[in-house]
């Protein structure tokens, strides 16, 4: 009987200390998920935190708190006795609970629909964790050109980009960048050479277009003097001579913003990095039903239009002049 006693005594001190330490590694990983940067920018930047990577941190949460869970329900079980006891003891006593699961039940689903509908003062937290998240990017490279290229054969980043295999493969010898050859994910390059995805690209960047630059079967001079005629019919009222080619087009804008989380920038960013006049742009919206104002994000506008941050990019866009 003693013996069985001891083992009892002994199930729930390693229980309680099981619920304490998943709790701890739950809340640790919970904390540093909150300040990592946006998936697409930490996989471009390989970005680790203790040496561990966003994923390795989002696996850990996920273990931890099943593991948690399950203690916890473990915890509750050996303890049901004392749990159910609370609410039958005194008088008094019950009627002092009843106000504890009030306000714990009331806390519970204020934090809860809180979180889903971003009141405050919860949206204050949610916003803070969208600016930590932000400011992790500190220039454009810190974005990546297109969604998850990463994970793309050297090949197909290289034709998304406008680089020559070739050329980009010379380049990358040429820095001491070992490649397996052009099927070799982006990803897998880079860290087999101790880089991220964003510092292979750098190297490679200044190759972008230059195959079609470089063609001798494209005289500078007459691409320049004559594209009047194949290019008017194309080209949007109002515009004059200017090249399509130096136009935004639909396909250019979902090329170049896809997956870069255009939604967070304001409509004044946006004309300022395209060069846009703001108060045009702002009444072409209008014509489209969209008031917007300078410090509107696009996905605010996006929210209130039933738009998509993107397809709200292509409206402001398509048909402007690329810079």
């Amino acid at each position: 009987m003693s013996d069985q006693s001891t083992f009892n005594l002994h199930l729930r001190g390693f229980i309680s200390l099981l619920t304490a330490l998943s709790f701890l590694i739950m809340t640790v990983s919970g904390v540093i998920l909150f300040i990592t940067p946006q998936g697409r920018v930490a996989y471009w930047l390989d970005w680790t935190f203790w040496g561990i990577s966003k994923s390795q941190w989002g696996d850990m949460h996920i273990t931890t708190s099943l593991l948690f869970a399950l203690a916890g329900l473990w915890h509750t079980w050996l303890n049901w006795r004392a749990l159910v006891s609370y609410f039958h003891d005194k008088l008094k006593k019950t009627v002092a609970l009843k106000w504890e699961l009030t306000i714990a039940v009331l806390i519970t689903i204020f934090c809860t629909v809180g979180g889903i509908y971003k009141t405050p003062p919860l949206s204050y937290v949610l916003e803070l964790n969208d600016w930590i998240k932000d400011a992790w990017v500190t220039s454009p490279d810190d974005e990546p050109v297109i969604s998850h290229a990463e994970l793309l054969p050297l090949k197909n980043f290289l034709k998304k980009v406008d680089v020559e295999l070739e050329p980009a493969l010379a380049e990358l010898k040429k820095q001491g960048i070992a490649v397996s050859g052009p099927d070799q994910k982006l990803l897998d390059i880079a860290r087999t050479n101790g880089k991220s995805p964003a510092a292979i690209y750098k190297l490679l960047k200044p190759l972008e277009g230059k195959s079609a630059a470089q063609t001798p079967s494209v005289p500078v001079v007459p691409a320049v003097q004559q594209p009047l005629k194949p290019v008017t019919p194309a080209t949007p009222a109002g515009t004059g001579h200017m090249p399509a080619r130096q136009r935004w087009t639909a396909e250019l804008v979902q090329q170049q913003f896809e997956g870069k989380g255009v939604g967070r920038k304001t409509l004044a960013a946006v004309c300022q990095e395209q060069q846009l006049d703001q108060a045009a742009i702002i009444r072409k919206l209008a014509a489209r039903k969209i008031n917007a104002a300078p410090d509107d994000t696009l996905k605010r506008l996006g929210d209130e239009s039933g738009e998509l941050p993107l397809e709200l990019l292509k409206i402001i866009l398509v048909g402007e002049q690329r810079n």
